[in-house]
């Protein structure tokens, strides 16, 4: 696999999806039945807002709303945000960490396609990280763990080729030096 696989190749097609009309109530039942946390509102196959598990929480929840009088287009998030089938992974990725989202619905022209996650993209970046050689599966007997080579230190943020743990966290050399002073 290669460092830029476009969304199309690890998006989702079947996307949960509902009306601007549609009560909450009849959107939730429709995540639960899908097993997502996402219902993307379309009007007919064009993707116009989203409603996310977040909102849900916030916009209905914790303002004591009652759930089937409120529609999709009361709580929804638009503009919505999208991407190309040919997009790249990595692009999506920069763009879920720019916007501070986890799901990006994919369209063809105008049209509602797939969409693709942040646990889709992590996946994937699982899989490169293998085939690049930065993370390694071990096994001991009947014991499995990954060894993670590089990483990010839990203090600093800084990405380094050797972490220390020290008390549970996984430090760089640096941190993990001032950690011990």
């Amino acid at each position: 696999m290669q460092a830029d696989v476009p969304v199309k190749d690890i998006m989702t097609r079947e996307v949960c999806t509902g009306t601007p009309d549609e009560t909450i109530l009849k959107a939730a039942k429709k995540m639960l039945e899908f097993g997502v946390g996402s219902v993307v509102v379309v009007e007919g196959t064009k993707p116009v807002g989203i409603v996310t598990e977040k909102d849900l929480l916030e916009k209905v929840v914790a303002r004591n709303r009652v759930p089937s009088e409120v529609s999709l287009k009361d709580i929804m998030s638009y503009p919505i945000i999208t991407v190309k089938p040919i997009t790249s992974v990595r692009e999506a990725a920069d763009i879920m960490l720019r916007r501070g989202i986890r799901r990006l619905p994919v369209i063809d022209g105008r049209d509602l396609i797939g969409i693709v996650t942040d646990t889709d993209i992590l996946s994937v970046s699982l899989e490169i990280g293998e085939l690049l050689g930065l993370v390694r599966e071990r096994s001991f007997g009947s014991l499995n763990f990954v060894e993670e080579l590089p990483g990010k230190c839990e203090k600093c943020g800084r990405i380094c080729e050797n972490l220390k743990e020290v008390n549970g966290m996984r430090l760089c050399e640096d941190c993990a030096d001032a950690f011990g002073d």
